[in-house]
């Protein structure tokens, strides 16, 4: 380990060798369910990653008077699998947030929310939108617009709009 700290590469080498089986056995046995060898090898990875950054600050911190390395290595892991684990809820608590929340959206309180909007516009750009960016794909496109009016008004529709969905989201 001496050797290590002092950015041996052999030993390192040696090092990772001796001790990167019996890590991922051990992270294999903290993962609940499944083969768990692919998240061993990350977890594991990520550990090694620890070790070898940049002067070495938690190969110092072991004291071999405390425990064995492949313990302190374990107890690495054990919070690099806690991090991940906790990530992973987080993005399921966003995403299921995001599907409640599109699930429950009915088409009345859709027409309510676009009501809503509609009111805020002037009464040109009301009659754009409803006229040429509300229309069915397949129904009469009405040309009553110039082209430069056109892109006036939508950039300036899709703007608001942006804004009505950024303050309503809050």
């Amino acid at each position: 380990m001496a050797r290590c700290l002092w950015n041996d590469e052999e030993a390192w080498q040696i090092m990772f060798h001796d001790y990167h089986p019996r890590l991922v056995r051990r992270i294999k046995s903290m993962i609940c369910g499944g083969d768990g060898t692919e998240q061993a090898e990350e977890i594991a990875a990520a550990v090694w990653s620890l070790l070898c950054s940049r002067d070495f600050p938690l190969l110092r911190r072991y004291d071999p008077r405390a425990g064995r390395l492949i313990s302190y290595m374990a107890g690495l892991a054990r919070r690099e699998l806690w991090k991940m684990r906790r990530s992973a809820r987080q993005r399921q608590s966003r995403e299921s947030l995001a599907a409640r929340r599109e699930w429950t959206t009915d088409e009345s309180s859709r027409e309510i929310v676009m009501h809503e909007f509609l009111a805020r516009l002037t009464r040109r750009e009301r009659e754009f939108c409803v006229t040429n960016l509300l229309r069915q794909p397949d129904g009469p496109a009405t040309t009553m617009f110039s082209s430069a009016n056109t892109w006036q008004l939508r950039s300036r529709i899709l703007k608001k709009f942006r804004s009505y969905l950024t303050c309503n989201s809050q």
